[in-house]
């Protein structure tokens, strides 16, 4: 007789789970939403070394850390069509390759015994590098970072390593329909040749050779075509003393960057069709080509 108590009590909880009023729910103009917090950016410190280096500086005391960007004037939109890649690996191996007096494994090894990260990159048109550690470290950090973009040592085995790395990435690049639709869609909008539609190929990586690497390096790493945002918990006239020594060896030239590539505007209203027989889905890109990032409308674009 127990278990039919048990039974008859657990459906007459739910009956009574169930009958219980909810509360009326408010309609959404009957809302009240408390007021959003003024956002306001810093106004950092803009200071132009003697090399020609800019620097962007904004003290943040909340916690002891600092991070820095660097952006350098250089990107694939640089790199000739028989060698596309070269700026992607170049950029890679500034950072994991090390530098003259610095193997990039006792870069890592240094990094990780201080809890910091240092990174390099050059995308289709910019180059970039990072560094995120606590306060403590900063001259160390400076040094390395410094010594990096200054003396790239580009060895073989790390220049293989990568090359190795881009081919795996060749081979798998049509697996993502996404990737696949917007590499195609830019052949479309700026044409199969533009310097904003290549794309890396195993003929143009296999072409690449540490020689490329070191005069891509030469021609771009500049102290004039280089822009360094720093912030954290620093005083800026200490900071800018700190950046000063560790570029100070690092000379300004008569660089002057390349024009961007022009874009020809005009293109023809089509619709074009990839088939890709071993997936069930379909993906759609449409669009044209927007303006420049000066354009002072170019941020309310993207939203």
């Amino acid at each position: 007789m127990s278990r039919p108590f048990v039974y008859l009590t657990a459906v007459t909880i739910m009956i009574a789970a169930m009958s219980t009023p909810v509360g009326a729910q408010k309609h959404y103009k009957e809302l009240v939403y408390p007021s959003i917090n003024d956002i306001r950016a810093p106004d950092p410190t803009r200071v132009t070394l003697k090399n020609g280096i800019i620097l962007y500086l904004v003290e943040d005391h909340r916690l002891p850390l600092i991070s820095l960007r660097a952006r350098i004037g250089v990107g694939g939109i640089n790199e000739s069509a028989d060698k596309v890649g070269l700026a992607g690996i170049t950029g890679a191996v500034m950072r994991s390759g090390g530098t003259a007096t610095m193997s990039g494994d006792e870069i890592d090894e240094v990094l990780e015994s201080i809890g910091a990260s240092i990174e390099t990159g050059i995308g289709n048109a910019s180059g970039s590098a990072s560094m995120s550690l606590l306060k403590d470290n900063i001259d160390l950090g400076l040094s390395i970072l410094a010594d990096i973009l200054m003396n790239p040592a580009f060895p073989e085995d790390k220049i293989e390593l990568q090359k190795v790395q881009e081919r795996s990435s060749i081979a798998r690049r049509n697996d993502d329909p996404t990737n696949m639709g917007f590499r195609e869609f830019s052949k479309l909008i700026y044409g199969a040749e533009s310097v904003f539609a290549r794309h890396t190929e195993y003929a143009t990586l296999d072409a690449v050779t540490r020689d490329d690497m070191l005069a891509f390096h030469k021609a771009y790493y500049h102290p004039n075509n280089l822009m360094i945002g720093i912030w954290g918990d620093f005083d800026t006239g200490e900071m800018r003393k700190k950046i000063e020594t560790a570029f100070q060896t690092w000379e300004k030239t008569n660089f002057k960057r390349p024009k961007t590539p022009t874009v020809d505007y005009t293109f023809d209203n089509t619709v074009d069709f990839i088939r890709k027989e071993d997936i069930n889905q379909s993906t759609v890109v449409l669009g044209h080509i927007g303006g420049l990032r000066n354009n002072p409308d170019y941020l309310r674009c993207r939203l």
